[in-house]
Order: structure tokens, then sequence, then C-alpha cells
């Protein structure tokens, strides 16, 4: 399969991106199944693919991109970091040197003051000699200035891969352009050229980089490929220098234009400006932004203090407020068992004469009610009608006397008088139905 491939895809007189591009798709493939299941030491790293580490900062951090021009930027070893050794924690110590007395900046939660150390001389002396061998964030002399020798290498390692990540990015962008144009068909000849080139060094690059140094292999190679098989797809060496040399045009216009373009964002009033007058305040334009940077650190600092004292000063208002509370509340307590008895009283007078008033008053408005109801007139018509239903009722009440007298005498002759009162009824139904058949006949008849 290797000399297959070899024969009829790295063929150096057909160098073709579409060729590269599936082979690099496939050794992509197979790297990432090699790590599951050639790999025998448990890590997550590809044979034979190497890779440049170099972290922005003392976490970890993206790696070094390896599709980047070997020919501008040589690849950054790794650099150790040296880690904070435990020091003095809570609080930093600040020394006065005119005098024998420390004085301390006091970070939570340490609560340390100047009166403090007066009172313990002894631990005075001890701070005193424990600042002859470290500095103001606890660490020894010698470790501090091993840290500051490792960040300083840290940024400058840092710059470093920023300005091969610039490169990197603007690379890219510069292709894409070129696929966005291609749609368009307007292209030149010269730019076809430039930008085949730069695409078939870029996956030469990579691809190469995937391989990895023969000596560091321990396995057999992807596909069977040697670097020296992806090293004969390279352009021709006029076209790789001519490739350059438009290249090293093509990034500085890119840089120069999104300079302008962070100019522009920052100060807006600087788009109507001339490209002299711009480039001019893009050179100045990182001192201002460090100046701004630091004036917004300096800015949170003073937060930082404000928001400490603000915290300290709460608290001690919380406690005063507390303590006036509590003394409120004693006094509450003093003085209301002797007023509430005589306040209880009071309140029950104050209800009793109240509701009696209350009471007078509804009387009041109900005789009130009745005096514009009931005048003179109406008064004597009431007592003539009385007087009526009152006679009424009592001729009622004779009626009804005379009644019962006469219901009891019938009780008196028992079921016989039942059945006379029923075939009266029965006789008195019968005359009744016969009445109204004669009538109704002589309607007929008539």
């Amino acid at each position: 399969m290797g000399s297959h491939v070899k024969g009829k895809i790295l063929s150096p007189q057909s160098p073709n991106c579409a060729h590269l591009y599936c082979l690099f798709v496939l050794m992509s493939f197979f790297s990432v199944y090699s790590v599951f299941w050639q790999n025998t030491d448990g890590s997550r790293r590809p044979p034979g693919l190497r890779r440049i580490n170099t972290p922005l900062s003392s976490s970890s951090g993206p790696d070094l991109p390896v599709s980047l021009l070997v020919m501008l930027f040589p690849p950054v070893g790794q650099i150790r970091i040296t880690r904070k050794a435990d020091g003095i924690q809570g609080f930093l110590l600040i020394w006065r040197r005119d005098g024998n007395t420390p004085t301390s900046k006091q970070l939570p939660p340490c609560n340390l003051s100047e009166e403090d150390l007066l009172q313990n001389p002894h631990f005075s002396k001890l701070l005193l000699s424990l600042s002859q061998h470290m500095d103001e964030s606890g660490l020894s002399l010698t470790l501090a200035k091993e840290q500051a020798q490792a960040w300083k290498e840290v940024r400058l390692h840092k710059t470093t891969w920023l300005r091969s990540e610039i490169l990197q990015r603007v690379i890219q962008e510069l292709l894409v352009d070129y696929y966005v144009k291609t749609q368009d068909r307007n292209l030149t000849s010269e730019d076809k050229k430039f930008h085949e080139t730069l695409e078939q060094r870029l996956l030469v690059t990579e691809l190469t980089q995937l391989l990895g140094p023969s000596q560091e292999r321990e396995v057999p190679p992807l596909l069977g490929l040697e670097k020296v098989d992806l090293l004969e797809l390279m352009p021709p060496s006029e076209d790789f220098m001519w490739m350059r040399a438009r290249l090293l045009l093509e990034v500085e216009e890119q840089l120069k234009k999104k300079c302008f373009t962070l100019l522009c964002y920052h100060n807006p009033s600087s788009d109507s400006d001339s490209e002299t007058l711009k480039a001019a305040k893009v050179w100045n334009l990182a001192e201002v932004l460090v100046g701004e940077k630091q004036q917004c650190q300096d800015a949170k600092s003073q937060q930082k203090e404000q928001m400490v004292l603000l915290e300290k000063k709460s608290a001690t208002y919380s406690q005063v407020l507390l303590r006036c509370l509590a003394l409120l509340q004693r006094l509450l307590q003093e003085h209301r068992l002797k007023t509430q008895s005589e306040l209880d009283r009071i309140n029950a007078q104050y209800l009793e004469v109240k509701c009696s008033a209350m009471i007078l008053k509804l009387r009041m408005e109900e005789l009130k009610i009745l005096s514009d109801t009931y005048t003179d007139e109406k008064v004597e018509v009431h007592r003539l009608i009385r007087d009526r239903l009152e006679g009424a009722i009592h001729l009622q009440e004779q009626d009804m006397e005379k009644s019962r007298q006469v219901l009891n005498t019938y009780e008196v002759l028992g079921e016989e008088f039942d059945r006379l009162v029923k075939e009266y009824t029965q006789l008195k139904q019968a005359t009744e139905n016969k009445r109204w058949a004669l009538q109704e006949f002589n309607k007929a008849c008539c």
C-alpha cells in the first residue's frame, strides 16, 4: 500500500492540493486510531506526533501551531515554571526602614495593627528577622528571584507564541479570502499561483510534523511514508522564494488593516484620519493601552481597598446598631411593666364610655326615625284601623266559638253522623252533576 501511495498520490510530477488534502485526512485518521489502539503507556499523543507546548501563563494554555512556516519561526522548546513556595498567608508585611517598628498592610482574615506589634516586642523582632529572608509576598529572596526570572521567560515565550499565532491566523485568513474570491473567477494567474504555493507549503509542513523525526518513532510510519517522500511534494525553490517575498507584503498589509481597525475601535474619531496619521497613532497605541490597563488595575485596587473599608465600617455600624437596639429593648421592658396596668385601666374606662355613648347614639337615631315616620295623623289612622281590626277579630272569635259548639254537638252522634255526612255529600255532588248536564242539554236544544 505504501508503494502504491508513493507511486500514485505522491508523484512529484503531479502535485495536487486535493491529493494532499486526502493524504492529510488519512494520516490524521490513522494518528487518532493509533492513540487508542497502539499506545500502551496511556498517553493520548499519537506515535510520531511532536507538538510544541509553550504555556501563555502559569496555567495550561494552547499549543503552538505546528503548521507555521518553519523558515520564518523556529520551534520553541518547553520551559519550566518554578512553583511558588509556601509563605506567610493572610497578610502582607511592609517594613519601615527608618525605625525599629514594623507596620503591616492588613489583608483578610488577618487583623494585625501597629498597636498589636508594639504590645508584643518579641513577635516584632521575629517579623523583622523574617523580613531579611523573604519578600513582601512571603517568598524567600532566592525563590522570588527564580520566580521573577521564570515569569520573564514566560513573557518572552508568550510573546514569541503570540507572534507565531498572529502569523498563523493571518495566513489562514489569506487562504479563506482566496477561497471566497475563487467564486468570482476574477483571479489572475499570479494570485492563483501564490495561494496554491502557500497552501501546498503549509500542507506539506503539517504532514511532515505529523510524521515526526524518524529516531523518535517506535511504530511503523503512517501509510509507509517517510519525510523524504513528503519533501518531494514541496514547490520549487524559485516559486517558494517568490511566494515568500509576496507573503511578507501580504502579511504586512493585513496587519496594517488590523491595526487600523483596532485603532478605530479604540478611538472612533480616528476613522477619518489619513493613513500617515493613523500609523503615527498606532505606533503609540500600545503605550496608550498599557496606560489604560494600568489605570483600570489601579481603580480595581482602590475599589478593593474601599470594599475592605466598607466591610469594616459595616461591621462596626452593625455592632453599634445591635447595642442600641438592645438598650432600647431593655428600656421598653422596664417602663412597660410600670405603666402597663395604668394604661390597661384607662383603656378599659375609655372603651366603657365609648360603648355607652354608642348605645345612646343608636337609641337617639331610632327615636328620630320613629318620630319622622309616624306623624299625629298617621297615629290617629293607625288607631282607627286597630279598633276596626280588633272588632272584626272579636266577631270572628264569637263565630268560631259558635261553630265549635255545633261541631261538638255533632261529634256526640258518633259514626251515624259521619255516614249521614258522606251520604249528603254524595247526593249534593249528584245533584250538581245533573244540574250541569241539564244546563248543557238546554244549550244544545237552543
